[in-house]
This record gives structure tokens, sequence and C-alpha cells, in this order.
């Protein structure tokens, strides 16, 4: 069942009409946050609280009436406190000015004394510290829960007392507490002195997520059980688990494929250096690893170096492209040992205005990767190239801008998320040596995200790389990319976004044995085809969220609607002539910001023309990691990745 083009044109017009209903019934944050007042921004935020009240009533109405039921009889009361909490008054948490905005006036001053508030997962919140749990179910879980300890966030903060005070240093570290999987949100809030002008004092207020979490997904042939700490014993430290089972044929045994299990410990920020410690172990039947990782990322403009080193060793099991019936070169094996180190220097710039140079770095990073592959298949100059023994050396510089601003409601149910917007450019160039040869690499990234006004957030990220070698461009890619999300505004009691991505990949001389996939979170959700690759393709991804105002066991509901289209085709064929290739569905998602598990996910999905597809209908059961946006940071510069 091939779409046309006027049912494509059809099917477009329909979600612009969606954001359209955006800017037209706005909800609240609709102003640019960049243009407000003080007394703007007051009034704003009545308007806000007066909004979420009233959106709240028929959810008020129905919560009263069935407690006034269930509350008549003991055994029904025990059950409502179990089950049900109840919604609450309070403002939406989005900030509608630049967070860094209302303590500028004290920078200057020393800080003084630091104190720390840690709030267990159930109850409390940053902007309500004094809450209480609902039920017997919330006060049991923060019983059984080990809080963050607080040198665990000492080490997290950009300042020490004693320190000259900068505003901006709050808004971001307020962000690097958020990042971290074992808390739920921060505030830090400054505290003037009224006998001492020259000292303001500090207080850090953090709020833990039930830190063990896990899941199951599957469907017929497979299943998955991860089960993840992230706070080992309130120390911060994350282990993460995955146990699989497969009953698909190993096509080089001929038996079935088995157990397999994935396990990392990653532990944040040793030692007050900012630097990120990871072990990785996989053991599954195309992939095995075991790996060191240290990282220091540019968490903030401020900060100067960055760097990182992976050891490793690696198996992997790769198909050809195109497709070889009944080949034994269709699954090809190997194994590597990989060294990778690079390090990165910011630096201030001293022209634009005094908020472009505050936010604003020239980058300078270097790399250097060694690739020792052995026990592969036979190598030489025309077959199997991209099992060469290789080293390759990079050089990149580059302008990055970014700021923050806070939301809700746009990957997660209620959380604070902080959405980057600025721009960044930067360029690459490098050196590879392989077996037989050399070859240079020249590669370019530019990226701006922003919200506009009544519409909405955009992103558009351009990239460019490839290998020169004798005159000829090789291994080459070029992307574009456009991520968009609307305004959140109200229907009824509910809360809606529309969402689009579109991606175009193209590869550019790249070798047979290399493809795009489009199939699952690549592109057509839900489904995975050898008929979904190709060496040039264009997705495009569109959702309606509509997060419900139901919630139960603290877990909050939101629908879905999408339509995601695919083309695909080989690097010689024009990406328009074949019909793309069609996913619709629907689905709920469940989620409970206050635990560390993923979302949970319920989809039932319609794909009307994938080939050798038996099922046109198909369900997903499965958990959804957190998502985050890119950000507009320059780190260890690399190969632009063929995906």
């Amino acid at each position: 069942m091939a779409i046309t083009g006027r049912r494509i044109g059809r099917y477009v017009l329909f979600w612009i009409w969606w954001i359209g209903l955006t800017a037209i019934h706005p909800a609240p944050g609709q102003t640019s946050p960049d243009t407000l007042t003080k007394k703007a921004v007051e009034r704003e935020e009545k308007r806000l609280i007066q909004i979420n009240q009233d959106s709240q009533d028929s959810s008020l109405v129905f919560y009263q009436r069935l407690k006034e039921r269930l509350y008549k009889r003991r055994l029904t009361r025990q059950l409502y406190d179990a089950l049900f909490r109840e919604p609450y008054r309070k403002p939406v948490t989005r900030t509608l000015e630049k967070p860094a905005d209302p303590y500028r006036r004290y920078n200057g001053r020393y800080v003084g004394d630091i104190r720390y508030t840690r709030l267990d997962p159930f109850g409390p919140r940053v902007n309500d510290t004094l809450r209480k749990p609902m039920n017997w179910v919330e006060r049991t879980a923060n019983s059984l829960h080990a809080t963050t300890r607080k040198h665990v966030i000492r080490k997290s903060l950009l300042f020490k007392k004693g320190d000259v005070f900068n505003s901006s240093e709050i808004s971001d570290n307020e962000r690097i507490l958020r990042q971290t999987p074992n808390l739920l949100d921060s505030r830090i809030y400054v505290l003037p002195r009224p006998d001492n002008r020259d000292t303001v004092d500090i207080l850090v207020v953090t709020q833990d997520v039930l830190s063990i979490s896990g899941g199951i997904s599957g469907d017929t042939r497979s299943a998955s059980l991860d089960l993840n700490e992230s706070n080992f014993f309130g120390f911060g430290h994350e282990l993460q688990t995955r146990t699989t089972y497969r009953s698909q044929i190993n096509p080089l045994t001929d038996a079935p494929v088995g157990w397999g299990f994935r396990g990392l410990y990653r532990i944040p920020y040793i030692a007050n250096t900012f630097v990120t410690g990871q072990l990785d172990y996989i053991r599954e039947w195309d992939i095995r690893r075991e790996g060191l990782v240290l990282r220091r990322e540019f968490l903030t403009p401020d900060i100067r170096y960055a760097g990182g080193l992976e050891l490793s060793r690696n198996m992997r099991l790769v198909q050809t492209y195109p497709l070889i019936p009944d080949s034994a070169n269709a699954l090809q094996p190997f194994k590597f040992k990989l060294m990778d180190v690079w390090l990165g220097r910011s630096f201030r710039i001293n022209f634009g205005s005094p908020a472009f140079q505050e936010r604003s770095r020239l980058v300078v990073a270097m790399r250097s990767s060694h690739y020792d592959f052995f026990d592969r298949p036979v190598v030489r100059a025309d077959t199997n190239q991209i099992q060469e023994d290789r080293s390759q050396n990079f050089f990149s510089f580059g302008l990055s801008t970014r700021n923050y601003l806070r939301d809700v409601q746009v990957f997660g149910f209620g959380r604070t998320e902080d959405i980057p917007y600025g721009s960044l450019f930067s360029v690459t160039g490098g050196l590879e040596r392989s077996e037989f040869d050399y070859a240079y690499y020249v590669g370019a990234k530019a990226s701006q995200g922003r919200y506009y006004s009544g519409f909405g957030y955009m992103l558009g990220t351009l990239e460019f790389g490839s290998f020169l070698r004798g005159g000829s461009w090789e291994r080459g890619v070029l992307h574009a990319g456009v991520n968009y999300f609307s305004r959140l505004f109200s229907l009824r009691t509910a809360q809606v976004r529309q969402f689009i991505d579109i991606r175009f990949t193209k590869g550019i001389g790249r070798f047979e044995q290399e493809f795009i996939d489009i199939s699952g979170r690549n592109g057509i959700r839900g489904i995975g085809s050898v008929a979904l690759r190709g060496s040039k393709s264009l997705v495009v991804n569109l959702e309606t969220v509509v997060f419900t105002p139901i919630t139960l066991l603290g877990f909050q509901l939101a629908g879905f609607v999408y339509a995601d289209l695919g083309f695909i085709t080989p690097s010689d064929a024009g990406i328009f002539d074949s019909a793309p290739f069609q996913g619709y569905g629907l689905g709920l998602r469940v989620r409970n910001e206050n635990l560390a598990f993923n979302t949970f996910q319920f989809r039932l999905g319609f794909y009307p023309n994938i080939p050798g597809n038996t099922a046109i209908f198909r369900t997903d059961f499965s958990g959804i990691p957190r998502t985050r946006l890119p950000d507009f940071t320059i780190n260890a510069p690399g190969v632009v990745p063929f995906r």
C-alpha cells in the first residue's frame, strides 16, 4: 500500500494545522524569555498559577468524590492512600527569565557558608520542602532509600567557600546536578547576610529519585530484563545490567542465540575533578566488550580543560551490504583493541556583547585513536577495508555559544528540563594511517537552536565529514537535521505538545559492508527489516503527545499518536525514486518521575508497506530512557558517524 504525494501533503498539512493551534492557544510560558521585563514575569507567573489551578478543577472534583466514597471504610481508605496521589495546587515550574538573572546583583561578593538540604524521593519538592508523603507506600519507599550523601553533592559544585560569587555558576550548577541520574531536581538559593554586604551564604537543595529501577521488554522472539541502581549506598555510583534471551538462530553456529548480558559501573565526578569513570562489560552473540572510560567534558563555559581516555577490547559481527544470499561473507566477525585519548582547551573571547562573551568560548582539541584488529577476515587494500589496522589523529577548533532555559513536559512528565539554546560552528582536520595507505580527513559542523515566541523550539544541524585518499572522497557523510517541538498548550485538563524530526543522511564513497538502517529508533519505530537499509536516507517523524492529569500511584499517563515516513536508497539512486516506507501508530506512556525507571510505553503500530512484513499490525511494550536535546558543546574531534 503505497502512499501518494497527495496523501503525504494532506498529512503534513494536518500536522501544520496542529502547530497552528499552538500559536493560537498558547499555554503557560509562551512569552519570549529574552524579552520579558520583571513586572511582566510577575504578571505571567500569576497567570500561570491561575491557569494551572483552573486546569485541575475537574480532576480535583473526581478525586474528592472518589475519596469521600472510599474513606467510609478502613480497607478502602488504605486502598485509596496506596493507589492515588491527590493533585495539589502549585505553579507551573517554567522559568520565564534567564535562570542566572535573579542573583546577578550579588556578583562580586564572596561565598560564605554552604548549607545542604537533601530531600527524599517522595513528598517534598525543591520548591516546597515542607510537603509530606501522601501515603504509606511513599513513606515506606523513603525509609528504604539511601539518601545521597553530602560529600557527593559537594563534589558536584562549581564553587566553594571563599570564592567570588558568580550568578552564572548557580544556573549551570543546578543543571549539572539535575543531569546526574540519582537526582530528580535541584535548586540553589542565595541567602544574603543582613550584617555583611560583602558575603552571601548558599543553600543547595536537591531531591533524590528512588534509585533502584528495572524493566522488561520483548516480543515473541526475544526478551530482556534490566536491573539498575543509580545511587549505590548513597555514593552516586551507577550500576546498570541487562540480561537478554533470543530464540533466533545464530547463523555462525546454527544454534539458538540464547542468553546475553551487559553490565556498566559508573562513578561520576571523581574527587572533585568532574572526571567520570566507567567500566563496561558486554557478552552477547553479536558483540563483546570490556572497556575502561575516563572523561571530563566542558560542562560549563568556564571549564577550561576537558579530555578523555578509552581502553577497550571488542568483538563485532558485521553484516555486509548489499546482502549476498547464501554467502559465508554475509556475517563477518572481527575483533579489535582500541586506545583513544583526547584533550581540549577553551578560551574566552574579546568581541561581541558582554552577554555573548560570558557564554561563548573558542575551543581547540586534539585526539589520537589506535585500532588494532585481530582474528579477522582476510584484509586487502580493496577487501574488508573497515577492518584494517589504523591510527587516527584529529585536530579541531570551533566557537560555541550556549545558554539554557528551564521547561517542563518536553521529554519528561513534569520534572525540570534544561533546554539548550545557542549556536556551534567547528572545523575538524586529521590524518589516518592504515596498513596499506594513508588518508586525510576534513569535516565541519554547524548548528543553532532557539525558542521562538508563540511557536516553539527549533534546532537545525548541518554536518559534513569525509576522508580524502588519492584525490577521491571516501567514507564520507553528509547529514542535515531539524528538530522541532511546539509550545505546551492546554486542551481542557490536558497539556499537548507537537514534535517533528527530519533527518537526511547521505554516504559518500562508503565501503560495501557499510549501510544506514532506518529501522526502529533510527526511523520507522517498532519494526526492523533488511529492506530498510541503504546508503542515503530521509526520515520524517511526526508525533503528538497529550499529557493527561491522570495519576495512579504517582505514575502519570500520557497518550501519543505518531507517523513515520522513511526513504532509503543506494547512493546512486534518487531519494524520491520510490514511495516512502510508512509506520503509523498510537500508544500510552507511563512514568513516575520520582523513580529511576525508564518511561514505560505500550504502542500499537500499523505498517502498510514494509517488504517481508507478515503482520501489518504490531504491538510493543518497552522502556524508553531519558531523552535530551543535543547541546552546543565542542568535545572530542572525530569522524561524523554514518547512521
